[in-house]
């Protein structure tokens, strides 16, 4: 277990508050329009993966050291993948190990540690809990606590509905003073550290990107539910998409991961370092404690895009609209970031992106797709966030989204 404190948890914070203030590089446009490649179906996953390894491993040569980024050996084996679907049907291109005592090349049924693309499934199925009745988004989330264990912050009597959690726009934190990751919280210390929050502002009147506040609206629905997180995102999404190689790692006291999937999953590293797998307490697991493949995910994207329909697809299609702004990008003017359920969707006022974005010890990822354009894919890379250019790895998928031929 890693010793700092807070730091991959705020990746996401940092991800999607400073990408609102930064603009997209012309790196990202000029990649699409000096490399005729993107338009070659068959190479577009290679494409994008050689692009990608350039900003893992090269990014510190461009002279740019503010980052701090670490230069990688070339022999480090460090894994990525990427995974496309366009009409025409999916790719994956692969790059490194499993690990160090496991030279299988990593390639679309590799397991990697997902993080926080997770909260993706927890807004399914919110919307599909909606849509049966079972809850509202209206909701306040003290409704489904127990009184009598946690006091749900409020704002001048405002209270946090379920749809501010969702949507980020709770005044919470993204994570309460003191909360120290790789911990084994009790479902009794998660609950103090609620109680104990303070929120910045209304809810619903400003988006602030909280994991504590995801992780909560993924316990509220288990409480709702009757059944566990795992259990509850396997009826729901996965068991329906055929997700086979997708689940959660935490149980209520460790990292539990099925002995067929632990022969197959990616080795993240810090620094080029092989690192163990963070712990996050089983009570907000949903913050950020899943785990799947590339094949997975296209099967995940391939739904998001409506060309594959299951009786969850309404569901899946309410997360993407638009509830509230994230701002504008600072120098592009032409695009504006704005959130759903828990999907942030980029737009020209043309085309819109819906993407997401996971970092946690070891691992970075990206999912995203075009509904107009009928293209998404998915990056993995066993990788910290901050041995590279997060930026630069948003400003690469985005473009490519956005204005692939």
């Amino acid at each position: 277990m890693m010793t700092m404190v807070f730091i991959s948890f705020l990746t996401l914070s940092y991800i999607f508050q400073n990408h609102f203030q930064l603009a997209y590089s012309q790196h990202g446009q000029d990649v699409l329009s000096k490399n005729s490649q993107y338009s070659h179906r068959n190479d577009t996953s290679n494409v994008l993966l050689e692009k990608f390894k350039e900003i893992v491993f090269d990014y510190s040569l461009s002279g740019d050291t503010s980052n701090n980024v670490v230069t990688f050996d070339s022999n480090i084996s460090v894994p990525i993948i990427v995974g496309v679907v366009t009409p025409n049907g999916t790719q994956v291109s692969g790059y490194g190990n499993i690990s160090n005592f496991n030279s299988s090349t990593v390639d679309g049924n590799t397991v990697f540690d997902v993080a926080s693309l997770s909260k993706t499934f927890v807004a399914i199925i919110l919307a599909d809990m909606v849509n049966q009745e079972l809850v509202k988004l209206g909701d306040p989330v003290e409704k489904y606590l127990p009184a009598d264990r946690v006091t749900v912050p409020s704002f001048n009597g405002h209270k946090i509905t379920l749809e501010n959690l969702a949507t980020h726009t709770s005044g919470m934190p993204d994570f309460p003073i003191g909360w120290v990751r790789n911990h084994s919280y009790t479902p009794q210390q998660v609950y103090d550290f609620v109680s104990n929050s303070t929120l910045s502002s209304q809810p619903g009147t400003k988006a602030s990107y909280s994991d504590i506040g995801m992780g909560l609206l993924g316990h509220v629905l288990s409480l709702r539910a009757g059944v566990s997180f795992d259990q509850l995102v396997k009826d729901r999404i996965l068991n329906v998409l055929g997700m086979d190689s997708t689940g959660m790692r935490i149980n209520a006291s460790e990292i539990s991961i099925p002995v067929d999937i632990k022969s197959r999953f990616a080795q993240g590293h810090i620094a080029g370092k092989e690192v163990n797998l963070e712990f996050i307490p089983e009570t907000v697991q949903s913050a950020g404690a899943m785990y799947s493949t590339a094949n997975d995910l296209l099967k995940y994207l391939s739904a998001n895009l409506g060309s594959i329909q299951t009786k969850v697809s309404e569901s899946i299609q309410e997360t993407h609209l638009i509830r509230n702004s994230f701002g504008q990008s600072s120098e592009n003017k032409s695009l504006k970031d704005y959130v759903g359920l828990g999907w942030t969707v980029t737009t020209d006022f043309g085309n819109e992106v819906i993407w997401h974005t996971g970092s946690i010890d070891g691992y970075t990822s990206i999912i995203g797709f075009n509904p107009g354009k009928q293209i998404g894919l998915v990056i993995f890379c066993g990788c910290n966030y901050d041995d590279f250019s997060s930026q630069e790895m948003i400003d690469l998928v985005i473009p490519f989204l956005l204005y692939h031929k």
